[in-house]
């Protein structure tokens, strides 16, 4: 590659900006819509991960426009894919079900415990709701009531950001034993997050927070949408899908994904590079955002970012967010990235709550 061009180069050349304080104080606990959604220990969860000897455990993760089965062994304290994939479907809803009855026809003969990531709010084991699976939604509720429990023997759901989270949580207390607080970043289609602090995992909005006019250089107008709300968020201008692919589209007329706009960027596109450049920018008042509004520690000592998402893997990207961060901060924030450690946080925090809160009665 060459080296006038490399990713890391053009983004960590350009001059670090300051954050905005009056888009960071419109992160508050209200505006994040953060709500409690489990509690969850890691330091207990490794220990019973530790506890387990060797088990066989299923974890499922349900997405918008996938959905995918893997039977994981838990052997001293590890999380093992096993060879074979025992589902998937790619079809956005389309067959969901008759698959996931013949995944339950298999746990419920080996007894195993069932994780399940959901795209998705949940209640329980319950759904709640999910449009982007309507079919599946559907067929869940004329069949099971729209209860995982109906289905499988012993199971444990998840809201796919509180799953990626437990996943993420784990991770980094291996890594940083000091870790108190998580704050994880899902920057895709959208942007999204959940929060781990004092055990207790909360669910989060970050991505439809109103996004300062300053941040909105290319002038996107689409509207937030969240509750009817008509202004625009920072989910419009920062999502890799919703933000940089959206607004590629409206000045340059054609349709990219990320990862196209990416290559763009890599050859010395400045729209490409500008885009990506802000889109780091708005993530990095998302992060400061969040731990302002929870209250953590203004040097993040104890606070753990795990980003998810495959912008993160744009070329100084990551290192983009870190300097913005560390600039206001006075000190190097600690950074995690999922595709470091998991070829799917979602499977992975599936099989953990699969491990801890799963417990087929017929194998006791």
């Amino acid at each position: 590659m060459n080296p006038e061009v490399d990713g890391y180069g053009l983004l960590a050349n350009r001059q670090v900006p300051d954050l905005l304080p009056e888009q960071v104080e419109r992160f508050t606990v209200d505006a994040l819509r953060a709500k409690p959604a489990r509690s969850f220990d890691p330091w207990a969860a490794l220990h019973q991960l530790r506890a387990n000897g060797e088990k066989i455990v299923v974890a499922i993760d349900i997405g918008g426009d996938k959905l995918i089965a893997w039977s994981y062994e838990v052997r001293d304290g590890l999380l093992l894919q096993l060879a074979e994939v025992l589902l998937r479907r790619g079809d956005g809803g389309s067959g969901y079900l008759d698959g996931l009855e013949e995944v339950a026809d298999l746990a419920r003969r080996e007894m195993l415990s069932v994780g399940i990531s959901f795209a998705g709010p949940t209640d329980g084991t319950r759904l709640v709701a999910g449009p982007n699976l309507p079919a599946f939604i559907a067929e869940i509720h004329d069949r099971h009531g729209g209860d995982f429990a109906g289905l499988f023997p012993a199971v444990a759901v998840a809201n796919d950001a509180e799953a990626g989270l437990i996943a993420g949580a784990l991770e980094a207390t291996k890594r940083y034993p000091e870790t108190r607080n998580v704050i994880y970043v899902i920057n895709g289609s959208g942007l999204g997050g959940a929060v781990l602090t004092d055990n207790m995992i909360f669910a989060a909005e970050p991505g439809h927070i109103q996004a300062e006019a300053r941040l909105n250089p290319f002038d996107q107008l689409k509207p937030c949408g969240m509750l009817g709300a008509t202004y625009v968020c920072v989910e419009a201008i920062a999502a890799s899908k919703a933000g940089v692919e959206d607004i590629w589209l409206q000045h340059r007329g054609e349709r990219l994904s990320g990862r196209e706009i990416a290559a763009r960027y890599l050859a010395g596109d400045r729209m490409a590079l500008d885009l990506y450049d802000n889109s780091a920018l708005v993530t990095a008042h998302v992060i400061k955002g969040i731990a302002q509004a929870f209250g953590f520690p203004e040097n993040f000592d104890g606070t753990i970012v795990v980003g998810h998402g495959g912008i993160f893997h744009v070329p100084g990207y990551r290192e983009r967010v870190r300097s913005i961060l560390a600039k206001d901060l006075s000190c190097i924030p600690t950074m995690l990235f999922t595709k470091d450690f998991s070829t799917n946080t979602c499977l992975d925090g599936a099989a953990i709550v699969a491990v801890i809160d799963g417990h087929p009665e017929t194998a006791e």
